[in-house]
């Protein structure tokens, strides 16, 4: 500053007489000089960053309000404890020594039933399908006297039987819920397929508690 104000001081007509200056030449060297002097006197600019961290900070509440809400809505997936619908009837093939499944995650649209030779006799398969594709397959068996299963999955409870939980994931995914009951053995599938509808262990346990 101390430098300037002398400069500025010394920038007089006389100073360039005789020097070899012509007048383009000072009007250059007048202008730099008192142009440093108005950069030295400017207003400083007001900081952005606040104003920056103020929109950024709104937007992040917005999108947890816009989220939370979404999934109170359902919009975003339905990932959580699946809510069960009545079933369709018993069918009629299907031995009165076994329950029968009360509620579902969907509104079934179709039912099939087939028997099959399974590892431990006849075993009885009802298939429900949803709208969008998705399945339950549900076997049902009798256990022969002195028969010995071990059910070697998840250790899970169903009601107060005994069973087993697992799942798969990829393309194909599924859930698979075994347990005992009686003299009865209880399989029950899950698939998602199309669906946003996935179950968690804890909906497959309250579907086979459902049977009855």
């Amino acid at each position: 500053m101390d430098e300037l104000r002398s400069l500025r001081r010394l920038m007089k007509e006389e100073t360039f007489k005789g020097r070899g200056f012509t007048h383009k030449m000072r009007e250059n060297i007048l202008n730099e000089v008192h142009s440093e002097q108005a950069k030295s006197f400017s207003i400083p600019k007001k900081p952005v960053v606040a104003p920056v961290l103020s929109v950024l900070f709104f937007a992040a509440c917005l999108s947890i309000f816009v989220y939370l809400g979404g999934t109170q809505l359902g919009i975003f997936g339905n990932n959580a404890s699946a809510p069960l619908y009545e079933a369709s009837d018993r069918p009629e093939f299907l031995g009165k020594e076994f329950k029968f499944i009360t509620k579902v995650p969907f509104k079934v649209e179709n039912v099939s039933t087939e028997e099959k030779e399974g590892p431990y006799g006849n075993t009885q398969i009802v298939t429900l399908m949803g709208p969008q594709k998705q399945t339950i397959t549900m076997s049902f068996q009798l256990l022969e006297p002195g028969s010995d299963l071990t059910l070697s999955e998840e250790p899970v409870t169903v009601g107060s039987s005994e069973g087993s939980y697992s799942e798969s994931e990829g393309p194909l995914k599924s859930n698979r819920l075994t347990w005992i009951e009686g003299e009865a053995v209880y399989e029950l599938k899950y698939m998602p397929a199309r669906s946003d509808i996935t179950l968690t262990k804890d909906d497959m346990i309250r579907m086979a508690e459902s049977f009855r």
